[in-house]
């Protein structure tokens, strides 16, 4: 097997010229600044084929364990595609997988890459927000592809697509598990063009409830709660008008949800949406139960006041079964049917 360090390629048979890496000077972003893309059909991305070449990168924090980037590229080419170990993979700076400069040439090189049809990222953390400034969407418009990713991913997948409007992948990481629904959820979106999210599927922390009746349609948007409000009031963060939203969170108090929440109602974003879908919230309870508000109370305190529909509890976050959410897909919510689905195929 080839041995990974951080200078080299793992080239699954493929040459470093064949991959069509270009010189990063030519990928700088504009110094115009990016508008967002508002009131236009999304940017779908080509479906996943057998024998596809797909890409796998460091875009935030540093994956420490070897042997999970091992495992990871071998897990892709045995589900049938050619991989591409991109060198911020098995970098180390700090916390984060390589400078920010080394980080956003790399993306900017496989997006502008046409033999890439897909890109996994090694792992969440922190580090993404710390480029969407460098990246070059232009680029991206031109490229669309499938990009894959959740936690700290949320910033990148939300600015891809408000800055261009292509669709994005809210789903496993490379350290993530890839067991049951997580991988055929995935499969079922970027490969067979599935429309129908299965959040009954597998068994969760929180079961499925309805929190408010009713349904609702608009294109997703959302991921990690704290990650998406740290986006408030950047270019990045998107407009929420008869949008769903999604969340998820792991390791915060409910005091600690209820600000991110409430910080949320006070951007107005709650009073502009079609609905709300919850995921997973792992390890989210008081530590001091006794003098605390539940993780539930504190949300539906918040959801109280809202006519449209909210869900709790859908198969999606920091979990063994990680449901992929396209991020910008058009969707129909039900609450009472307690059913997620999508109004046109994520992928071409």
């Amino acid at each position: 097997m080839k041995i990974f360090n951080r200078r080299n390629f793992v080239k699954s048979g493929i040459s470093l010229a064949a991959t069509a890496f270009y010189p990063f000077e030519a990928f700088h972003a504009p110094s115009r600044e990016y508008q967002q893309v508002e009131n236009v059909a999304p940017l779908i991305p080509d479906r996943l084929k057998p024998g596809d070449l797909v890409a796998i990168m460091g875009i935030a924090g540093a994956l420490r364990d070897e042997k999970v980037l091992v495992e990871f590229k071998v897990f892709l080419e045995r589900i049938g595609f050619r991989v591409l170990v991109g060198e911020t993979a098995s970098k180390f700076y700090g916390y984060l997988s390589g400078t920010d400069d080394e980080r956003v040439e790399e993306f900017n090189q496989l997006v502008a890459n046409p033999e890439v049809k897909a890109i996994f990222f090694t792992k969440g953390g922190w580090g993404s927000a710390r480029i969407l400034d460098k990246i070059n969407f232009d680029v991206i418009r031109k490229n669309p592809k499938i990009l894959v990713g959740f936690s700290d991913l949320t910033s990148l997948l939300t600015a891809v697509n408000s800055m261009t409007g292509l669709i994005t992948f809210h789903g496993p990481l490379g350290n993530s598990s890839w067991q049951g629904t997580s991988l055929s959820s995935l499969l079922g979106l970027v490969c067979q063009a599935r429309c129908d999210l299965d959040f009954h599927a597998a068994p969760q922390i929180q079961g499925l409830k309805t929190l408010r009746s009713g349904y609702g349609e608009g294109p997703l948007i959302g991921g990690n709660l704290s990650v998406f409000c740290s986006l408030l009031g950047t270019p990045y963060f998107p407009n929420c008008k008869d949008k769903i939203l999604f969340l998820e969170e792991v390791h915060e108090e409910p005091y600690s949800i209820d600000r991110m929440l409430n910080s949320l109602r006070l951007a107005g974003v709650f009073s502009e949406l079609a609905g709300v879908v919850f995921g997973q919230f792992k390890d989210c309870n008081s530590e001091n139960p006794s003098i605390s508000f539940s993780l539930e109370e504190v949300v539906e305190q918040l959801m109280n006041h809202l006519r449209i529909p909210v869900l709790w509890g859908a198969s999606f976050g920091h979990v063994k079964y990680n449901s992929t959410i396209p991020v910008g897909a058009f969707a129909r919510l039900d609450a009472d049917q307690q059913t997620l689905i999508l109004l046109q195929p994520s992928v071409r």
